[in-house]
């Protein structure tokens, strides 16, 4: 009798434990199965740079410094959005690896920029719901001369109501376009 009296209570406290389960199961059970379709209007913050060689880094960028842009997710292309909605600006980016659902962003990305030679790997982390999302970005050049740097950057965006069209984009991502936050010149890197 008395290992029933002990039994009992450990599992109703089993199960009250158990139960603080559910409120994050709901949470991520709200969040959509892939990114919504539409237009997203993204902020880029870069939250530390720096050299890894020792030399002047090959991409002009400094903490603090923000970018906008505004990326179309075509219907269709939810699980693997255009890569600029979590690069950003001035990138030519192909996925090497992805897991964007359920409210999850887990990808791997090697990109380009115009100006340098050499790749830019990317990795990117962060949640997503309905209509948000917030990630981290971490960026590793490798380049063949000087300047290679790392970059970390904070990333939010927010889903416009209705439909866009995507514009013809290039092999790797989609044509974001830049606004300048104000005080910020816009033109440094990220």
């Amino acid at each position: 009798m008395m290992r029933i009296i002990l039994i009992v209570p450990l599992c109703l406290a089993a199960a009250a434990c158990g139960g603080g389960d559910s409120g994050t199961n709901d949470q991520q059970a709200a969040a959509p199965a892939t990114i919504p379709a539409g237009t997203w209007n993204s902020e880029f913050e870069v939250k530390a740079f720096r050299s890894t060689d020792k030399t002047t880094p090959a991409l002009k960028a400094k903490e603090g410094d923000k970018e906008q842009a505004s990326i179309c997710v075509p219907q269709g292309q939810s699980e693997r959005p255009p890569a600029g909605l979590f690069t950003g600006g001035g990138y030519d980016c192909s996925y090497t690896n992805s897991y964007i659902k359920d409210g999850m962003i887990n990808a791997s990305l090697v990109c380009g920029r115009p100006e340098l030679k050499g790749q830019i790997n990317m990795t990117v982390s962060g949640s997503y719901d309905s209509d948000s999302f917030e990630a981290n970005v971490e960026s590793t050049s490798f380049l063949p001369g000087n300047g290679d740097f790392t970059m970390s950057r904070k990333v939010k965006g927010k889903l416009s109501p209705g439909a866009c069209q995507p514009a013809a984009a290039p092999a790797g991502g989609a044509t974001p376009v830049k606004r300048p936050v104000a005080g910020k010149s816009g033109q440094r890197g990220g």
